[in-house]
């Protein structure tokens, strides 16, 4: 082995002359920082969380960043108290104090509580609670910190070995950094400036450069080093009197490369840094130096007169200068290169001297053809740029490929928005695309929209001149002609399925599609291939399409499963698949499947008659005004029925329709009758469902509820009353009516028109004579009627209490409902008793 290398590495292995050896107690000086170890594991603060405490296993620390180092580090303050010694933990990383809440069944997550421990090298850390018991590090299931059971954790104290630092470590997880000194030293061009580092080679070397002067006009790139140019210092040898230049490295004419690789070195224990340089210029000028390690020389500063000059010297034992003195050297995280623009879209172009130069990025190593230019609209292209604490990813919206992750940007000099993405140099455009559209590039309904319009299809002509050519059907045959809109074919769209469909994914940004079925606006016929072209089948399979948008998002490829295009056929009119490429656009018309309306007293209206419920069998019939019922007729309240929403479903408003006695028909009415779907039979009538009032204390609250209904549009006016119970099962869900009753059908006959409708007469107050009836919560009050009989009935006209007035003010009790009210002598009355 070259001797010079084993001295060096032997010299840098021992800068600051400890190792990762034991510390006894006398020498756990405050400001230095010892491992907790026992074995292989560390205590440690966890990477992920700062203010969770683990247990590391850590075999070799040739790959651990000093982050994680110092995370490990603690340092030790011993406290004297009456009962003895105790000490306090204080972690390099955070600064935080190693402290739990007080208590045995603490989670090992840093709190205000116990923060003073009884500790001897190689034992346990313990501590004494308020209630005599004592919590004790130990370790639990899976190597997790616990503090009563588990396996005690006896700790070592030893001294952190030497690491030589990385650009990252410099900065803190950047590479930019900024470099101080302990005193004023002339020739010191570090200090005041953010630094770049960039690793060269594999022993630990890297190059600095000043962020924004990083090139001269030229693009030659601009690197700081040690100079040819020495100050004068008596009995100065070797390198020593060497200045510091920002220049360019050259490789063949005064070769001065190994002049600007810069090495540092760090004291863990206390963060001290050595700083070296890879080759520096004899008095000679000789720099013919064959390896880094050959030449190595370290920074030191040398007193001339009244002036400290910083400047290099060759090293012994223990890296110790042969000439000049140590200065303090520290480092901190610099002010690294932020994207004004933010996190956001973006389209990236190449910036180069190659072919590529200006082409957009595609993917990393793929650009689009020619001078193609990405769209806003489709997601080939779109970069998603996000910022994280300084750093950035650069991920594509198409296929998920990365430029860098969670990196570090650097500005590329003299121009204009181009940063480096690694080793590219990219110039970029933000744009304002919406991240939250989960569907760039495709057509996408919300369910609103769905229920609440139909679709015609516009067939885009590929002729200049021709537009407005509509899709028709002739005998459910899809065909294309020029015409209106308001003739063509109307679709209701019914989603088939969502599939992803790109996105940058790495960074919770996924791309959707969804496919559609197209089916007839007034049934249940779909859209489906017959041969070549397209038709409305009800037997058929129904085609399932996508809307891919182009780059204007003006028109759209509807997409069959089979990745074939819709269009027509010029010389049939069919509208067919084809392997063609071809665009349609879909324009929606007023058309909602299903009303949608606020709670009211409506009056459901069918054929000159309207649905009632009969009082005597609940049954729901069609009847109008003045129609007989037993010892009574059907008046206008019967009518009044009280439509309220309930749920949606996809997009469709469901309703409970109820009739009763209630006040207003407001919910907390005593009583009220649902109208719901209901196996029963009638004589004469061929049908096994009808549709009866049902009253119950929990039918709002019912699962698979039998009384929820939403109203249709028919295609001829009016609306189909569908109970949603029968519609999931299959059964019956449409109101039909035969013989005057209404029945439930499989498909829709009766189309209802839903009228305004007053409130059931409440309250009713008449004046004959003085003489008033009025209602209260449970009774009748008549006044000014003493002496006189009262007679109180039911609708049916069933009486249901006969009393005298004794008083001007008589009250009587009442069952909840419509109570007819007659005064002997007088009048009858009619008011409803809550």
């Amino acid at each position: 082995m070259n001797k010079k290398f084993t001295l060096l590495a032997a010299a840098l292995m021992t800068v600051g002359t400890f190792t990762a050896a034991s510390a006894a107690s006398d020498d756990w000086t405050v400001g230095n920082y010892y491992y907790l170890k026992s074995g292989n594991k560390y205590l440690s603060l966890d990477g992920n969380k700062a203010d969770s405490v683990v247990v590391k296993e850590i075999t070799s620390f040739e790959n651990v960043n000093k982050a994680a180092r110092d995370s490990a580090l603690w340092e030790i303050t011993g406290i004297t108290e009456t009962a003895g010694t105790v000490y306090q933990f204080k972690n390099k990383k955070t600064n935080a104090v190693l402290s739990f809440a007080a208590s045995q069944d603490a989670k090992p997550t840093l709190a205000a509580g116990v923060s003073k421990w009884t500790f001897t090298d190689g034992g346990s850390l313990s501590a004494s609670l308020s209630d005599g018991k004592k919590m004790t590090l130990a370790l639990g299931a899976n190597d997790g910190i616990v503090f009563t059971g588990g396996s005690e954790l006896k700790l070592a104290v030893t001294k952190p070995d030497t690491m030589t630092m990385t650009p990252q470590d410099l900065g803190d997880g950047f590479s930019t950094f900024q470099l101080t000194f302990g005193d004023k030293y002339e020739g010191n061009i570090f200090t005041g400036e953010d630094l770049i580092a960039n690793s060269v080679g594999d022993k630990g070397f890297m190059t600095l450069q000043v962020k924004g002067d990083e090139a001269y006009s030229n693009g030659v790139k601009k690197f700081l080093g040690v100079d040819t140019l020495k100050t004068t210092i008596n009995n100065q040898e070797d390198v020593f009197g060497a200045g510091f230049a920002l220049d360019s490295i050259r490789k063949v004419l005064r070769p001065n490369e190994l002049c600007k690789h810069f090495k540092f070195v760090v004291n863990l224990q206390n963060d001290s840094i050595a700083m070296f340089v890879a080759g520096a210029p004899d008095f000679d000028d000789n720099l013919d130096v064959n390896t880094e390690v050959g030449d190595t020389v370290r920074v030191v500063y040398a007193q001339v007169g009244n002036t400290k000059v910083l400047t290099v010297s060759k090293f012994g034992v223990g890296a110790q200068p042969l000439q000049g003195k140590l200065p303090l050297i520290n480092v901190s995280k610099g002010t690294p290169v932020t994207i004004p623009t933010g996190t956001g879209v973006y389209f990236l172009q190449k910036v180069s001297e190659g072919a590529d130069n200006g082409k957009y990025y595609v993917t990393k190593d793929a650009f689009m053809g020619g001078d193609s230019v990405p769209s806003m609209n489709l997601a080939r292209g779109q970069w998603y740029i996000k910022e994280n604490n300084g750093k950035y990813s650069v991920v594509d919206r198409q296929s998920n490929s990365s430029m860098i992750v969670d990196q570090e940007v650097f500005a590329v000099q003299g121009k204009e928005n181009t940063y480096l993405f690694g080793s590219d140099s990219v110039k970029i455009f933000k744009q304002e695309v919406n991240l939250n559209d989960k569907y760039l590039g495709s057509l996408y309904f919300t369910e609103e929209e769905l229920n609440a319009n139909g679709y015609v299809l516009n067939l885009v002509s590929g002729t200049t001149g021709v537009s407005n050519i509509y899709a028709y059907t002739t005998d459910s045959i899809l065909k294309g002609k020029v015409g209106d809109a308001k003739d063509a074919a109307i679709f209701k769209l019914v989603v088939d399925k969502v599939e992803e469909a790109g996105g940058a994914k790495s960074l919770l940004d996924t791309l959707f599609v969804t496919s559609y079925k197209l089916r007839a606006m007034f049934n249940k016929d779909m859209l489906a291939k017959q041969n070549d072209s397209l038709k409305f089948s009800s037997v058929g399979t129904a085609e399932s399409f996508r809307f891919i948008s182009d780059a204007t998002a003006e028109k759209y490829a509807m997409l069959s499963s089979t990745n074939q295009y819709v269009g027509m056929n010029v010389n049939t009119s069919c509208v067919q698949l084809s392997e063609k490429a071809a665009y349609v656009n879909l324009e929606a018309v007023d058309a909602p499947e299903y009303a949608s309306f606020a709670s009211a007293h409506k009056r459901l209206a069918y054929n000159n008659n309207a649905l009632a419920m009969n009082p005597l069998n609940f049954f729901a019939e069609m009847k109008d005004e003045g129609n007989p019922i037993t010892k009574a007729n059907y008046e206008a309240d019967y009518f009044s029925l009280w439509v309220e929403q309930d749920t949606v479903i996809a997009g469709k408003q469901l309703y409970f329709i109820s009739s009763g006695v209630a006040n207003g028909g407001k919910a907390e009415a005593n009583i009220r009758y649902y109208l719901a779907a209901k196996d029963t039979t009638r004589a004469g009538i061929d049908a096994d469902t009808y549709a009866m009032f049902i009253s119950h204390d929990s039918i709002k609250t019912m699962k698979n509820n039998p009384a929820l209904f939403a109203f249709k549009t028919a295609e001829e006016g009016g609306y189909y009353l569908e109970n949603q119970k029968e519609l999931n099962e299959n059964g019956k869900p449409y109101v039909g009516v035969v013989n005057g009753f209404a029945v439930m059908q499989t498909t829709p006959s009766a189309a209802f028109e839903v009228q305004t409708a007053s409130a059931p007469t409440a309250n009713e107050e008449m004046n004959v004579s003085e003489i008033k009836v009025i209602s209260n919560d449970g009774q009748v009050i008549v006044t000014n009627a003493s002496g006189k009989m009262i007679t109180l009935s039911n609708i049916l006209g069933q009486t249901i209490g006969v009393r005298r007035a004794n008083s001007e003010y008589f009250s009587m009790p009442a069952t909840s409902g419509i109570v007819l009210v007659t005064v002997e002598g007088d009048a009858t009355y009619k008011v409803i008793v809550k």
